[in-house]
């Protein structure tokens, strides 16, 4: 093992920006009672004159100042007397995702950066903050005052958070200012390439997107602030000689003390010695931690995974990171420690030890190798546009080329990765729908980077004056082709180096274990851990891990002083990050028994998807899951649950010189502890599904555990799901209806894991409530801060005892738009009618639909179908009019359909029962239709009889026989 370098630090303490001369905002203007605009000008003018005398201090006096851009300058301390505020002062936003009434003033415009696209825009421009500094040196902001992004309603009684958590529009053109003609603020305070920083004392709450973001700085010292906010409290850039200190640190919504790596700052600029000692972090509602009230009633983040608040190295990973060590750090209802390396560059000694964690909403421990490929590479092209025009040297995520021309460096490709079609629509329970790798077209060529000559292939090489030329060097073979859409200018990153010491973490979501996650290609490496204690809330099991269902519920909640809002809750896998194939269930295809048979094991690789735990689903270790990893020395893990968990403890795939010694592992009675896991058919990163790409096996190598530790040997003998089939893996991989797979029970009724969002108690009325029997049938907001929802999710409701009453009204043809919205909300593709097959029907005498309306006059469910000459319903009628029989003495039911918020509340009852009437007064003999097993007992109970297993097989499923004969005179 090698040599684990410590963090030392700044060197730089707040005595080394003392000065002698005292300068009072007040003195040039400054007064509580003064407009927004008139405190700006004032304040900024006795910072501009302390700069000028060559340093000094300037105090902010007790009392409360609105303002907008306080522009810091070198050799200036800034000092907040005990009692003093700082306040966020609105300005007129009217085009953007919110709206808000504007003070006279705005924030400063922000800024050109010619590397915007690599990252967000918050990462991009600064200037529009509240406080901003650029290109300074020796700046310090201390004193026992507030900083505050918000502002009370009077009117509504709320907090208005004024420094707002999403950005202003991104320019079409990178040599332009960032916006689109508006902007506002949305950073508390932003410190660009400075030097000598002390932050000291003061609080900081609603900090907008970032509440401190210390871009490209060196020798910064922090202690004693305590930031309580809206997104992330503190962000350390590519920075330098780093010491953070005896500090608190609240976000529910994103991440506490968070490192990264951009090309924020403009410059290649590694993040490097950063020490953190004596902090805390944690993910109660914002304000709450600041006013000492500890409100949690927000249970996700708005990425629907757990509050957040965490230490975390990554996501932006551009230019990697080096020499960090974290130590006594308690988290607190938050995420767990994350080490994130996905943008092509290192990640390499790294330090945590001697920290709790209590309320972990992810893993506890999580480290991650991926493959964004998100580094500027120059392009073909010449133009300044942010999201380069084709054709260009990749087909996704434009905004990473960079122009070929002199305000720029020269990067050019130097590997390629594919370009995937992922547009095929599938359901595994007609509920929830997502898109995968279309087999039939798996891959998009990116002609730009080939040349064909003489029916070869070649590929293209960058040469200085001339751009990118062919290499005739070597020709490519089909995959090959296929494999260069998008040009990287880095190779993969990689991981090592990385010691974790005594550390306990409490109550645990089940879902996501102790996970390091390196690459095939690109292991994790050199990884100790020591005196490691975890217990999770358990109560999952391998049916979950294999099943990777989508189960939602809707919350209503009030975060602390602000409007009553709502959310989605996945009690299982979350689909924010998890996305495509990762959602599949974890199953291969048997050839022998022509089915599909578990394979929990067979978990996707997902090499460029947003590094979070969720990203995996459900695994099939409860504990610690490591794969892609070589040199692992563990001593002394204590890992177990609160409720049984039939999954293993931990579980190994591609490991290789690994010990493990001490071992504490509660497992199920007859679940083996440990499982070591050889995978047939891998392939390198991001190639995965790749045509006629060659397969390599990995396994277990050189793996030592305790002798009296159980293991189970697993074999993956299929590719992961949603692997397109070619000439190396004919059997079928993607597991849906069509193809013979479903679930055992439907969605609807699916059981919540009810550890997952456990009861608790409200600490603002002291009520217990309890997420899994408070399900809401409200619908969450279409947009996360200014970006909006591709797609609600599917929801489940649990308020079984709930009965809402309908109005039936007989529909027409003028009506069949609302009528087919209906259907493909409740049906899967193959088993919905269209909006023509409605048409179609409408346009027959014997077909007839009845719609059932709420309260509020709203279409939330229909049942439809014909007359027949016979007691049956067989699948030409669905399609074929003519078949249909104008009176004819048997009504068939083509379809009872009920939107999801109104399921299991009397709803569907109330149509068969109409139905059914309506079918008497015509003097029919009966009703027939067919059903799905679950609603077998359903149509008992309305008096319908099973006539035996269908021949039907419209949808491709199984379905039942059911028939209402009526009586003689009834």
């Amino acid at each position: 093992m090698e040599t684990i370098k410590e963090a030392t630090g700044a060197a730089i303490r707040p005595f080394d920006l003392s000065y002698e001369t005292i300068l009072y905002a007040s003195d040039f203007g400054a007064a509580p009672k003064k407009s927004a605009v008139e405190n700006t000008q004032a304040i900024n003018k006795a910072i501009l004159a302390a700069s000028k005398q060559g340093g000094a201090t300037v105090v902010i006096a007790k009392g409360e100042y609105r303002t907008y851009t306080i522009e810091l300058k070198s050799h200036v301390h800034l000092h907040f007397e005990e009692g003093a505020v700082i306040r966020a002062a609105r300005t007129d936003i009217k085009h953007s995702y919110v709206n808000q009434d504007g003070e006279g003033g705005n924030y400063l415009e922000p800024e050109i950066n010619r590397f915007a696209g690599l990252q967000d825009h918050g990462h991009s421009y600064f200037a529009n903050s509240l406080f901003y500094g650029a290109d300074l040196c020796d700046i310090m902001i201390s004193g026992d005052g507030l900083i505050d992004g918000s502002s009370w309603n009077e009117e509504e009684k709320c907090r208005e958070y004024v420094l707002l958590g999403g950005d202003p529009s991104e320019p079409a053109f990178r040599n332009e200012r960032g916006h689109n003609g508006e902007w506002f603020g949305n950073k508390a305070i932003a410190l660009v390439r400075c030097k000598n920083v002390v932050l000291t004392d003061f609080s900081l709450v609603i900090g907008g997107h970032f509440a401190i973001i210390a871009e490209g700085v060196e020798n910064m010292y922090v202690d004693g602030i305590l930031i309580d906010t809206n997104r992330d409290a503190f962000d350390v850039d590519c920075c330098k000689d780093v010491t953070v200190r005896n500090s608190v640190f609240n976000s529910l919504t994103d991440d506490g003390l968070v490192m990264k790596s951009s090309y924020g700052a403009g410059i290649f600029m590694p993040l490097e010695n950063v020490l953190i000692e004596d902090c805390k972090v944690s993910g109660y509602d914002a304000g709450s931690v600041y006013a000492k009230t500890y409100t949690n009633e927000k249970l996700v983040a708005e990425d629907r995974c757990g509050p957040t608040g965490r230490v975390k190295l990554g996501t932006e990973s551009s230019c990697g990171y080096h020499q960090v060590t974290v130590r006594r750090v308690d988290f607190e209802h938050s995420r767990g420690f994350a080490l994130e390396a996905v943008d092509g560059s290192d990640l390499t000694d790294i330090i945590f030890e001697d920290s709790h964690m209590k309320y972990i909403s992810s893993s506890p421990i999580f480290i991650r190798v991926g493959d964004r490929c998100r580094f500027p590479v120059t392009g073909m092209q010449m133009s300044e546009e942010i999201q380069a025009k084709a054709p260009n040297i990749r087909l996704d995520n434009r905004g990473f080329v960079i122009p070929d021309n002199e305000h720029y460096p020269v990067i050019p490709a130097v590997r390629y990765t594919p370009s995937y079609n992922k547009t095929k629509l599938v359901s595994v329970d007609g509920r929830s729908f997502f898109t995968v790798v279309d087999e039939e077209n798996p891959v998009t060529l990116n002609q730009a980077n080939l040349v064909k000559e003489d029916g070869v292939t070649y590929g293209k090489v960058y040469v200085a004056g001339e751009g990118y030329v062919a290499d005739r060097t070597k020709a490519l073979d089909a995959p090959e082709a296929a494999s260069r859409a998008n040009g990287c200018s880095r190779p993969l990153a990689k991981v090592k180096n990385i010691r974790i010491a005594r550390v306990n973490a409490e109550s645990v979501d089940p879902r996501y274990p102790i996970l390091l996650a390196g690459l095939d290609g690109s292991n994790i490496e050199n990884v100790q851990l020591e005196d490691i204690k975890v217990t999770y809330r358990g109560g999952l099991t391998m049916e979950h891990a294999t099943e990777q269902r989508q189960l939602n519920t809707n919350w209503e909640y009030t975060q602390y002083q602000t409007k009553p809002s709502i959310q989605s809750l996945p009690w299982l896998v979350n689909t924010f990050f998890l996305k495509n194939e990762g959602l599949l269930p974890r199953v291969d295809w048997d050839e022998k028994t022509k089915s599909w048979k578990d394979d929990p094991y067979n978990v996707p690789e997902l090499p460029t998807s947003y590094p979070e735990p969720s990203i995996f689903g459900i695994l099939p270790a409860y504990g610690f899951y490591a794969r892609h990893v070589k040199g692992l020395e563990v001593k002394g893990l204590s890992i177990g649950f609160e409720k049984e968990d039939t999954r293993h403890a931990i579980v190994l795939d591609d490991v290789a010189d690994a010990s493990f010694e001490d071992l504490s592992l509660q497992v199920a009675k007859e679940t083996q502890e440990v499982a070591f896991v050889t995978s047939m058919y891998k392939r390198p990163a991001n190639l995965e599904y790749v045509p006629d790409q060659p397969y390599h096996m990995t396994t277990i190598t050189n793996v030592t555990l305790p002798e009296n530790i159980s293991v189970k040997l697993a074999t993956v003998e299929a590719p992961a799901p949603g692997t397109p089939r070619d000439s190396f893996y004919s059997c079928p991989t993607l597991p849906i209806p069509e193809n013979g797979y479903r679930y055992q029970k439907e969605t609807d009724v699916y059981p919540l894991p009810l550890t997952v969002f456990p009861p608790f108690e409200n600490r603002t009325t002291g009520k217990t409530r309890n997420p899994a029997e408070e399900t809401s049938r409200k619908e969450v907001p279409g947009m996360i801060y200014n970006e909006g929802l591709a797609q609600r999710e599917y929801t489940v409701y649990r308020d079984h005892g709930k009965h809402v009453s309908v109005t039936m009204k007989k529909m027409t043809k003028e009506q069949v738009g609302e009528i087919a919205a209906v259907e493909r909300a409740c049906f899967l593709p193959a088993e919905a009618a269209s909006e023509k097959d409605f048409e179609e029907r409408f346009s027959s005498p014997a077909f007839v639909c009845y719609g059932a309306y709420n309260e509020e006059g709203e279409l939330i469910g229909f049942i439809d179908g014909a007359s027949y000459d016979k007691p049956e319903l067989p699948d030409e009628l669905y399609h074929d009019t003519t078949k249909l029989v104008e009176n004819g003495p048997w009504q068939t039911v083509f379809g009872v359909n009920v939107i999801a918020r109104y399921r299991r509340m009397g709803v569907a009852g109330q149509m068969v029962r109409h139905y059914v009437e309506e079918s008497r007064k015509r003097g029919q003999d009966g009703v027939v239709l067919t059903c799905k097993d679950h609603l077998r007992p359903l149509y008992e109970k309305a008096g319908f009889i099973w006539q035996g297993v269908s021949a039907s097989t419209h949808g491709g499923v199984k379905w039942n026989d059911m028939l209402l004969r009526f009586r003689k005179g009834e």
